[in-house]
């Protein structure tokens, strides 16, 4: 299942997400740590929802779901935020970064969405400089922290605005050991879509990046230029009637029979689909407080199982010792007087080719029979 986005599949949500461009933000939500919810309205269009699934998915969602806590930098946002108008959204291509701009009379504050790692939302002001961010990161390139300038990674190249050189260059001196893995993490691409490109060139994709030839790298480069401005035909993809992707555009590597499909009126309704499919359902109040006592009994019974078993050896040590009382009477006889007359280590020396004791604990007095 599609767990993350790529920069070509943000590079056409995009293109959809437009439509929200002048709406005025009516509430945002943070319920859980990863999600954030605004509610937005436009004038002659009426409510719409954006949900941000962090550092996975954005989308327009279909319906409002019950929202009853804001985490703290909901409320950071809130007081931020609340009563603005979000009037552009761009990518910054070709990263997975999306940049919200939003407007009140001579005000203007930027959102950043971060949809790589573990993916961060900053909010900066109009300078670029950030206020805040949902997480706080010293990289050896770029440390995100409040009061200092927001600064993103960048990739060597610009998939969406290929140079002449810039391809060749890229497989000269790429450091994998195939076309297809040069292409989806040093171009930038994601796997499913350099398994496309492969497919469309007609070239092996395990061949080795270097030795890659000028004819070829023509192909690759038609082929990029092709999937990057496709008309949006967005689709979910079915394994066996199992979900197991959704995609702006119908793609050569999803063309067999076991692949099964479904239409969809745009990329974002796809992927509100795919998450809709997949969410877990949320636990209730009830369902808290059952799970809870769930664990308590389970730890209550792991807890007897434990008595059970040390109980089990306790009895099983005392029937052994009534078996050889006899015999362990007149070991702690002879020893008691044996102490009377020589130091516990005299007694340990005399004692070591014992056959009955096997130990004898100087220190502590104590010695160890074999019954």
């Amino acid at each position: 299942m599609k767990k993350q986005l790529s920069s070509i599949d943000f590079s056409y949500l995009v293109k959809e997400l437009q439509v929200l461009g002048g709406s005025r933000i009516d509430k945002i939500y943070h319920p859980e740590k990863d999600l954030i919810i605004f509610n937005l309205y436009k004038k002659d269009v009426g409510k719409r929802i954006l949900r941000i699934d962090i550092g996975k998915f954005i989308f327009i969602a279909n319906e409002k779901e019950d929202y009853s806590e804001i985490l703290g930098f909901g409320q950071f946002l809130r007081k931020h935020l609340d009563g603005y108008f979000l009037t552009e959204i761009v990518q910054i291509k070709p990263e997975r970064i999306l940049r919200l701009t939003f407007k009140i009379k001579e005000e203007q504050k930027f959102l950043y969405l971060e949809f790589f790692g573990k993916g961060n939302v900053i909010l900066c002001n109009e300078h670029g400089v950030i206020i805040n961010s949902l997480e706080h990161h010293e990289f050896r390139e770029r440390v995100v922290k409040p009061k200092l300038k927001y600064v993103y990674p960048v990739m060597g190249c610009n998939l969406f605005d290929l140079k002449e050189h810039d391809l060749p260059d890229l497989l000269k001196n790429s450091k994998k050991d195939t076309l297809v893995a040069s292409l989806a993490t040093e171009l930038g691409l994601g796997g499913l879509y350099s398994e496309e490109v492969c497919l469309l060139s007609n070239i092996d994709k395990i061949k080795n990046p270097q030795n890659i030839d000028n004819s070829s790298i023509k192909l690759i480069t038609s082929s990029i230029k092709k999937i990057i401005n496709k008309k949006i035909e967005a689709k979910a993809i079915f394994e066996n009637y199992n979900l197991v992707d959704v995609v702006p555009f119908d793609l050569t590597f999803y063309q067999n029979e076991k692949y099964q499909k479904q239409v969809f009126s745009t990329f974002s309704e796809a992927i509100s689909f795919l998450y809709s499919h997949f969410k877990e359902p949320k636990e209730t109040e009830f369902d808290k407080k059952l799970n809870s006592l769930k664990r308590i009994i389970e730890h209550q019974q792991q807890t007897i199982e434990q008595l059970k078993r040390e109980e089990y050896e306790l009895r099983q040590k005392g029937e052994s010792i009534y078996k050889n009382y006899q015999l362990v009477k007149e070991i702690l006889e002879e020893i008691n007087k044996a102490s009377r007359k020589y130091s516990w280590r005299e007694i340990k020396e005399k004692l070591k080719e014992h056959k009955t004791i096997k130990e004898v604990n100087e220190k502590e007095r104590k010695v160890v029979v074999e019954v």
